[in-house]
């Protein structure tokens, strides 16, 4: 596959790629202690991570594509500490003292991206400005407000609600009328934080290899893992495949993957710039079920995504353009950002992202071998959380009860996702009802003005 082939496929892998070198794809067969698939963020973390642990272990790493060509090269580069849905979602499902564990998991992967930067000097575009989740309608901020007075009923500290005039004052905007405003929070290329993790793990002995897709996968002693060109034999396995798991029979009732879309203008002028008074660079979301996520990029771009996701029937993953969706982005920047009417949209781009039935992540073994972890259901929230899942699933695989792997959503029970043509009505359906839930609370708010 000629490099042009995954350019193109985001702005981070256009200006991230001109000078990498990929690593060789696999030719023959291979003998490993522990076999990773996946050569996104939770894979390269994995990978790392256990050969740090364990220096004696034989770590390979097969990637169908590139480093970096998923969701973990498509993202916006906003490292949160979000956890699937909302506070009041998560103790609707999981009971208010789970809340507690994931923020405090989540906060943990977003502190540990800063450290992993600064420890190993990795050139990935860093800002820690903090995340904004603001209010468009009063639907929104009730949301808002509620999440915020959960959270600290349970004693979370380091979110607050700001006013409408606050967060204006931060970025100038006639539709916020207040925002969640926490410090924690961090601005990466995502492109370049997960190759730059990727030669740390080279750095410490992980094989990798790339352009390698398994074509076949059979869970025998040792278990074993085909590619067009080669084979490894391994002892135990570790499927980071995320919103691709659905190729392996054995994940594909554990996820689903649904697509979101991008789109990125030129560079904002000294003019448009001043305008937004967006001095503070903060990351935002808005309080939609399905939200729009947005920030500046380092040469001050405008990137604005979501706002909507698409599954496909089938399980499909590779649908990148979806033009509904990126005419609603242009309304919806129009409509946040007055000043920007008319700026030019220079990139687009989508991708799949791994979601689950009960909008959580989860980690776990695979029935009862043990010698299987798999990771899914980031639900558009993996970049900080993400890498520090590699550190779980290596402890998990080197059987170390840790503070880590004691976490809730460490081999929960996952309710299963059927078969189609069920799983398209599910998925569809749940989809559906987000969207309804999102029409009816900006009915008088935002999208009334967004559809004058």
């Amino acid at each position: 596959m000629a490099q042009s082939d995954y350019r193109a496929k985001s702005y981070w892998l256009e200006q991230a790629s001109a000078d990498y070198i990929e690593s060789p794809s696999l030719e023959g067969m291979v003998r490993a202690d522990v076999l990773v698939i996946g050569g996104g963020f939770t894979g390269i973390s994995t990978a790392y991570h256990l050969k740090k642990a364990q220096p004696g272990l034989r770590i390979v790493l097969l990637e169908a594509d590139v480093v970096g060509f998923g969701a973990s090269g498509r993202n916006a580069g906003i490292a949160t500490t979000a956890f699937g849905l909302t506070f009041n979602f998560v103790a609707l499902r999981f009971g208010t003292r789970m809340i507690v564990e994931a923020h405090r998991y989540t906060s943990r992967a977003v502190s540990y991206v800063g450290e992993l930067v600064q420890a190993h000097g990795l050139d990935c575009d860093y800002e820690y400005p903090g995340l904004l989740r603001v209010a468009a309608t009063p639907a929104h901020a009730r949301r808002i407000q509620q999440d915020i007075a959960l959270a600290h009923s349970l004693g979370i500290c380091g979110i607050e609600w700001m006013d409408a005039n606050s967060v204006r004052s931060l970025i100038n905007s006639p539709t916020y009328l207040g925002a969640w405003y926490e410090p924690h929070g961090a601005l990466i290329d995502p492109v370049r934080l997960v190759r730059g993790l990727k030669q740390i793990a080279l750095d410490v002995g992980v094989e990798i290899y790339e352009r390698s897709p398994v074509t076949n996968l059979e869970f025998t002693r040792p278990i074993r893992a085909q590619t067009p060109h080669g084979a490894v034999e391994a002892d135990k396995l570790v499927l980071a495949t995320n919103a691709f798991s659905a190729q392996f029979p054995r994940l594909r009732i554990r996820q689903y993957p649904i697509h979101s879309y991008i789109m990125l203008t030129e560079p904002l002028n000294a003019i448009q710039m001043d305008s937004l008074g967006w001095r503070g660079r903060q990351g935002v979301e808005d309080a939609r079920n399905l939200p729009h996520y947005y920030r500046l990029t380092p040469d001050n771009r405008l990137l604005v995504g979501g706002g909507d996701w698409q599954y496909f029937y089938g399980n499909k993953t590779g649908v990148e353009l979806h033009v509904p969706t990126y005419e609603r982005l242009e309304r919806f920047t129009a409509t946040t950002f007055p000043s920007l009417r008319g700026l030019r949209i220079t990139h687009r781009w989508g991708g799949a992202l791994s979601a689950t039935l009960d909008m959580a992540p989860a980690i776990g073994h695979i029935g009862a071998d043990r010698r299987v972890v798999y990771s899914v259901g980031c639900m558009g929230h993996g970049v900080a959380l993400s890498i520090l899942n590699g550190q779980t699933i290596c402890d998990m695989i080197t059987e170390r009860r840790t503070e880590l792997t004691d976490a809730f959503f460490v081999n929960r029970v996952i309710v299963p996702v059927p078969p189609e043509p069920l799983r398209a009505s599910l998925a569809n359906g749940i989809l559906g009802v987000m969207r309804t839930q999102d029409a009816f609370d900006e009915r008088n708010g935002l999208g009334a003005v967004m559809r004058e």
